[in-house]
């Protein structure tokens, strides 16, 4: 499915040398600026200038990725050639999924993009992790029941590991010297379990997940910041403990069932989406201390059948909401708490929009078929209603498979 989309584009590049008896400076590399670094040696007369980013839709090598400057703004993406596509046959031109060449990318503030490694056949199903130290992203592919995982060292575009094991992986923190995987069993009924391996896949902890005040756990999992506690989503709310595998503390959600937590909405508060009596989601904050739940949203009203996470850009609240047939959109929050859909410039009706972050005034997206494979990644600035895509068509066609915002300690 292909639209035409307003792509941001023309961006100047002033490079702005110090004098050499000049403090270097750097400044910010948001879109429609400028951002130039410097570093003097200890010789008076020996300057070494990093690169600024490259433009939109310019393209380098992971050689040139300026390290400097990769943080808040950067996003790191998984593309293939393939087009976006919903069920059915393979569009023309297009390839079975099992002989798709992928690139991982990472993708600068102003749209340009790094090509990190080419990945051979089979494709990774997800991109599922991006560490804390920024330099390191884990890969997975499925197979069945079994999860093959990959450790890819962003600086060279090399494998440092790769291991198998059962369900969804995610890295810890705060650097990500460890993945923790959430599996579930074909028995009826269904148990869910969480456990920490290394990264050469051996196992070193077992966390509980069965809780006497909130139920069973429900596969959701959210690290704090420094990596000593874990909030778990469970059937009544949420259950926090120790990254010992201690229970610290049970958060109940009064009234609420099936609450997956989603991220930090503030210090020491957990943002969690739960089922109410109707079965749609809402929103919730959940402070870890144990003290009064807030409800952030008000029960769904279709068109929305769900409100699955929650963003704060400006002014505004912006949320990932649930749509018809298994479809998402963008919403925002309304005076009454509910969702309306935002309608996001150059997307077709009928993709899904999926929020993948926010830096600043911009929120990061995720263009999909409904219900289908993934199309761009873009920057959407809600308050100048303007898109500046970044990977996928038009930039340079195919499909974005998967996209991460740089790490976020509230993510």
């Amino acid at each position: 499915m292909r639209r035409r989309i307003a792509v941001l584009g023309g961006v100047m590049l002033l490079l702005i040398l110090a004098a050499c008896s000049s403090t270097p400076t750097a400044t910010s590399a948001k879109r429609g600026t400028t951002r130039s670094t410097s570093t003097t040696s200890t010789h008076p007369s020996t300057t070494t200038t990093v690169p600024p980013p490259l433009p939109m839709g310019a393209q380098g090598a992971v050689s040139a990725i300026p390290w400097a400057q990769v943080g808040s703004g950067w996003l790191l993406a998984l593309w293939g050639p393939n087009s976006g596509a919903g069920a059915g046959p393979l569009p023309a031109g297009d390839v079975p999924t099992s002989q798709e060449t992928t690139t991982l990318f990472l993708v600068d503030p102003l749209g340009g993009r790094y090509l990190v490694a080419t990945l051979a056949p089979p494709a990774p199903t997800s991109l599922a992790g991006w560490s804390g130290d920024g330099r390191r992203a884990l890969l997975t592919t499925v197979n069945g029941s079994q999860t093959t995982v990959t450790q890819i060292d962003l600086t060279t575009g090399q494998t440092s590991n790769q291991f198998a094991l059962h369900g969804d992986v995610s890295y810890t923190r705060p650097t990500g010297l460890a993945v923790l995987t959430t599996s579930s069993t074909a028995t009826t009924p269904t148990t869910t379990t969480l456990q920490r391996y290394s990264m050469n896949g051996s196992l070193q902890q077992a966390y509980p997940t069965n809780f006497s005040q909130v139920g069973a756990f429900d596969g959701s999992v959210l690290s704090s910041p420094d990596g000593t506690q874990l909030v778990m989503g469970a059937a009544k709310g949420l259950a926090l403990v120790g990254n010992d595998g201690t229970l610290v503390s049970q958060l109940p959600v009064a009234g609420a069932t099936n609450c997956t937590v989603t991220r930090w909405w503030a210090t020491g508060v957990a943002l969690a989406s739960c089922s109410t009596t109707d079965s749609s989601a809402q929103l919730y904050e959940v402070p870890i201390s144990g003290a009064a739940v807030t409800t952030l949203t008000a029960p769904p009203v279709p068109p929305d059948y769900g409100d699955l996470n929650a963003w704060e850009v400006g002014k505004n609240m912006y949320l990932q909401s649930a749509g018809a047939c298994g479809s998402l959109f963008l919403g925002e929050l309304q005076a009454n708490g509910t969702s309306a859909e935002v309608t996001v410039p150059d997307v077709d009706s009928g993709s899904s929009v999926v929020v993948v972050g926010t830096d600043g005034s911009r929120l990061a997206l995720q263009a999909t078929v409904g219900c289908g494979s993934g199309i761009s990644a873009m920057w959407f600035n809600p308050t100048e209603n303007t898109t500046s895509v970044v990977l996928g068509p038009p930039v340079n066609g195919g499909g974005v498979i998967a996209a991460l915002v740089y790490p976020s300690p509230l993510d």
